[in-house]
């Protein structure tokens, strides 16, 4: 493990994450492929989405695709006719679990900051309603008092603007003796959400947790073909000319392209390629939101906790590196493997307040991430702790039963 990272050195700063599909792998799939190029490089959802952008029968294969997988499963799950949604499947309830195992983490630091400032941005390009749900959940479980800012205000009509985002919950009290700021978290979705919809006024973002406005099905055929695709795309013995073959080869007449598409562009989320919206209003929501990252990274001590996040989105990446030219920011990269470090280190190799964390021995995921880096106490020491507590308990047992038989 790299030691450089210091939880109770940075408690006081300036905290910013950039959240991006590393941490809901397992609820989500990452937009990583194992078909390779020709020259062995492996392929991903935006590479072949950038390359293929002018092949009108190739793009649509991959966003049915990504949608299939991608977006389809971070939908909010409706009861239908009176059945009830079905309950999260192991793997989704991991994942749940890490991302309020980080939210718990944040509030104890957050907690430990002055009063007047108690405050985390999260920047996420992620579509999939983690963060909310794991939030939602902690405040039912009453772990900790804590607010979260998902740029929105409103009641059965809720609006979203990045001008929220300055918003804060003061508790001062029955009779006004004190001023407490709740901590607070500030959730900012830079690439969409699932959860957006456009308004009918004045080009507004609305946000609707109650259901999912966006549902594409397929018919039989469709599916087939997307399943032949699909086996093909993670196949680790195939290449791109194997996807040519099989798109020229397959009988792309039974997709109706033009309805995909048209549900599909309805979505407000920013796209593989290009990283660009449909929308003009959900265009102007992200630069809104890379505005507000810019601002934030260029505060007096800063610091910027990346985890998840490829840098493939451009504008965010040449966004990063203008940022770094405030010497008092610091980001820290959280690197999966060693192989993404090296990959990582060369786009920020001018900059020395990049520092990188990763483990020789274990993927770095989330779980891990929680247990040796983003806590107040590790694991291990909790466990020394409660046995050491064990043993003084035994002890005292001990003592009472030799009393007793005396």
């Amino acid at each position: 493990m790299t030691s450089e990272f210091n939880l109770h050195k940075i408690y006081d700063h300036n905290l910013n994450f950039l959240v991006g599909a590393g941490a809901s792998s397992g609820f989500l799939p990452t937009l990583a492929l194992k078909i390779k190029e020709l020259d062995g490089q492996k392929c991903t959802f935006e590479t072949l989405a950038k390359k293929y952008e002018n092949n009108q029968e190739m793009t649509t294969l991959l966003f049915m695709l990504y949608y299939c997988e991608c977006i389809k499963p971070g939908l909010p799950l409706i009861p239908e006719n009176g059945i009830p949604a079905p309950p999260r499947d192991l793997n989704q309830e991991s994942v749940i679990t890490e991302y309020k195992r980080f939210i718990t983490t944040l509030i104890q630091v957050l907690n430990k900051q002055k009063a007047s400032a108690k405050r985390a941005n999260i920047f996420t390009t992620n579509y999939d309603s983690c963060f909310e749900i794991a939030s939602e959940e902690l405040m039912v479980e009453r772990i900790a008092q804590f607010e979260v800012n998902d740029g929105s205000t409103g009641f059965q009509s809720r609006t979203f603007h990045t001008r929220n985002f300055n918003n804060r919950v003061v508790n001062k009290g029955v009779f006004d003796r004190h001023d407490q700021y709740i901590p607070q978290l500030n959730l900012l979705h830079a690439h969409g959400s699932v959860h957006w919809t456009k308004g009918n006024k004045n080009g507004d973002i609305k946000l609707n947790y109650g259901n999912s406005c966006y549902k594409i099905d397929f018919t039989r055929a469709e599916n087939q073909l997307l399943d032949a695709f699909k086996t093909i795309l993670y196949d680790e013995n195939k290449t791109i000319s194997d996807l040519i073959t099989f798109v020229g080869d397959s009988d792309i007449s039974v997709l109706r392209s033009e309805h995909f598409w048209l549900e599909y562009n309805k979505m407000p989320i920013v796209n593989p390629t290009k990283w660009k919206f449909h929308e003009t209003v959900f265009e102007e929501a992200y630069y809104q939101i890379l505005r507000h990252l810019s601002y934030e990274l260029e505060r007096p001590n800063s610091v910027l906790i990346v985890f998840g996040f490829s840098f493939a989105d451009e504008h965010i990446l040449s966004l990063v590196q203008r940022a770094l030219s405030n010497p008092s920011l610091t980001m820290y990269v959280v690197c999966y493997n060693e192989s993404t470090k090296e990959w990582i280190k060369d786009l920020f190799k001018e900059y020395a307040n990049v520092k990188y964390l990763y483990s020789e021995s274990n993927a770095l995921d989330f779980k891990l991430f929680n247990d040796e880096y983003f806590t107040i106490y590790k694991p291990k020491k909790q466990e020394q702790r409660l046995d050491a507590a064990k043993v003084i308990v035994n002890q005292s047992l001990e003592a009472i039963a030799a009393g007793e038989q005396l």
